[in-house]
């Protein structure tokens, strides 16, 4: 109950945030056009709080906490007297109409960058580019990547932790040809192929880093139980946070690899374990529970291991000036601008898996984890949803910023508007296909769950 209270106060605070950010684009350019704003909403539905400002413009926050708007004076809503034309919408030329519905795409993207800036100039977190030895059978083991190497570039493009690696493979999901990583092993420099076909192109919940065997060199985990279960073979049998298992069948244990590597063959068959708790030690017997995954049985005990902190020289805290973190921050908003449309371009061709949209669930539940990890976590879940709002409102789409924008430029070019029999039609497509990705993103995350 505590995580869900956590996930959905979380994507409301997120909501309240990035929507403020991109009405507000549209409000700020719609006055600096001399556009009288009626009424600037965070909220859909009945007023929950509203004032007015000396201007006249009524502020809204509304119980429906899913969207808002900004309405202008605007003659296609109802009469506007003679005196107050020239502060319509409708009364402004199409490059200033333009501008104001590309205000609010514009304001998440600049919202984006003074997060990221925001923190670089704390201090960011990330873990050297160091690679494990990958699983067998993977790709990364097929072509020789090994514990210790140094990850320096993927496709050409040089990375310096691994969120950079894992933003870069993301670029290839869907493609066929093959993913080049250039690595330094015991100072000489190595470039290792790894053929993709169509890569993770069906997968509902693409993660390119194991879906390829490339993993951070990890530091060893002792056979500690950190937490158990309820209702699993663990609690059963009598373990507790805090064990340390020295032998299972009278074969040592070194770590939690060799634990595990004796549990998950092990299904329904009882083990004797030495374990070490308070400075004492005692023989318990384990049975694993069996279960099936990927069509093999495999047996767990509902136990997880205990948090094992990174080596100080595997952490990289990249921290700049306020101004170096300004222009990384531009940077890092470009490449998941470019990223976030070449990957609805590759829906749109059918390369990617329209699975893969996510929908509110789903956002609240990566705002929930986001604010559980802390307030960097939450500053670049911030980023990330921004960044999300902006290029989803710049799809050419009726009804949405994009839309608006390729109707003004058409208008532009055209001299005189469209007609307004069309611009309904457009308006009702517009409304079907949005109403249509919203009932795929929510079927989407009901799969998920």
């Amino acid at each position: 109950m505590m995580a869900i209270l956590t996930n959905i106060l979380g994507i409301l605070v997120a909501l309240g945030i990035l929507v403020t950010v991109h009405e507000y684009g549209h409000f700020w350019v719609a006055r600096r056009n001399g556009i009288r704003v009626l009424r600037f909403s965070v909220g859909f539905g009945q007023p929950l709080f509203r004032w007015y400002d000396r201007h006249g413009t009524e502020f809204v926050v509304a119980w429906i906490p899913l969207g808002g708007y900004v309405k202008m004076l605007d003659e296609r809503e109802g009469p506007v007297d003679e005196a107050d034309l020239d502060q319509a919408f409708t009364r402004k030329t199409p490059a200033q109409r333009i501008a104001v519905a590309s205000a609010g795409p514009i304001a998440n993207f600049l919202f984006a960058i003074l997060a990221f800036a925001l923190l670089y100039s704390i201090g960011v977190q990330g873990l050297a580019p160091w690679a494990d030895a990958p699983p067998a059978q993977t790709p990364a083991a097929e072509a020789g990547v090994q514990r210790g190497d140094v990850i320096e570039q993927v496709d050409g493009r040089s990375v310096d932790d691994w969120t950079d690696i894992n933003l870069a493979l993301a670029r290839r999901v869907g493609d066929t040809g093959v993913i080049e990583l250039t690595v330094r092993r015991e100072q000489q420099v190595q470039r290792l192929q790894l053929p993709i076909s169509q890569w993770m192109a069906r997968d509902t919940e693409p993660n390119p880093m194991a879906s390829l065997g490339l993993y951070p060199s990890r530091p060893e985990i002792p056979a500690v139980i950190g937490q158990v279960l309820p209702g699993g073979a663990a609690e059963a049998a009598g373990l507790q946070a805090g064990d340390r298992i020295v032998s299972v069948n009278g074969q040592m244990i070194e770590n939690w690899v060799d634990w595990v590597g004796i549990i998950q063959p092990n299904g329904d068959r009882p083990l004797s374990v030495l374990l070490e708790r308070d400075l004492s030690q005692q023989t318990i017997i384990v049975t694993p529970a069996e279960r099936e995954i990927d069509g093999q049985s495999q047996g767990y005990i509902g136990a997880v291991a205990a948090p094992t902190p990174w080596p100080e020289e595997q952490i990289i805290v990249q921290r700049e000036w306020p101004w170096t973190g300004i222009w990384l921050g531009l940077q890092d908003t470009a490449d998941m601008v470019g990223l976030s449309f070449a990957m609805l371009g590759k829906m749109v061709t059918g390369l990617v898996s329209v699975e893969q949209i996510g929908g509110p669930i789903s956002m609240a539940q990566m705002a929930g984890d986001s604010v559980q990890g802390g307030a960097e976590s939450f500053i670049r879940f911030l980023a990330f949803i921004s960044i999300s709002l902006g290029v989803v409102n710049l799809l050419p789409i009726p009804v949405l910023d994009g839309g608006h924008i390729v109707m003004y430029a058409v208008e532009w070019m055209r001299g005189k508007p469209l007609s307004e029999r069309l611009q309904v039609i457009g308006s009702q497509i517009g409304l079907m296909l949005i109403v249509g990705l919203m009932v795929l993103a929510f079927v989407n995350d009901i799969g998920r769950l």
